[in-house]
């Protein structure tokens, strides 16, 4: 029985990460004033267990290194980005779906997107989203790299109002 409840768990768990980029389509990027070349993502909205959520997560990526140098003095300034790839998205708490606006961007025509979670939070925790991207520099091979950001997802609440 105990190799069933496994199974089962892990064939939950792949089926959801297999699943999650599906059934969220319409998020709506909203960025304060932002300069043109720079790096932001804006903050999660708060889940609770049980109740059904629905929030965009927007973002601006960098048309050149420069804003990548600023938080990562390895990566060499100066250098135009020509395409950035969003790869894949870790960690995303069980029970929600997540769909891009766009999973590839061209910064010179497009650096502005959102990501649309949805769906009904199974588990309460604070969760470190990952999120791998891929950037192609023009003299460089693409290069990978990842960030996290968090989402909390409260315990759910009871209410005995009508007893």
């Amino acid at each position: 029985m105990k190799q069933f409840n496994i199974l089962f768990l892990f064939s939950f768990l792949i089926f959801n990460q297999l699943n999650a980029q599906t059934g969220c389509a319409g998020c709506v990027v909203d960025l304060p004033t932002l300069p043109e070349d720079t790096i932001y993502l804006a903050p999660t909205i708060n889940g609770e267990v049980g109740v059904y959520y629905d929030g965009n997560l927007s973002f601006r990526m960098p048309k050149t290194t420069d804003p990548v140098n600023a938080n990562d003095p390895g990566t060499p300034a100066g250098l135009n980005i020509s395409e950035i790839k969003i790869i894949s998205m870790v960690n995303v708490p069980p029970g929600l779906s997540w769909e891009p606006s766009q999973t590839t961007f061209d910064p010179d025509d497009q650096t502005d997107g959102c990501v649309k979670f949805c769906g009904t939070p199974l588990v309460s925790d604070t969760f470190e989203i990952g999120v791998v991207v891929e950037a192609q520099v023009s003299i460089l091979p693409a290069q990978t790299a990842s960030f996290t950001f968090q989402l909390y997802i409260a315990p759910a609440t009871s209410s005995n109002d009508g007893f």
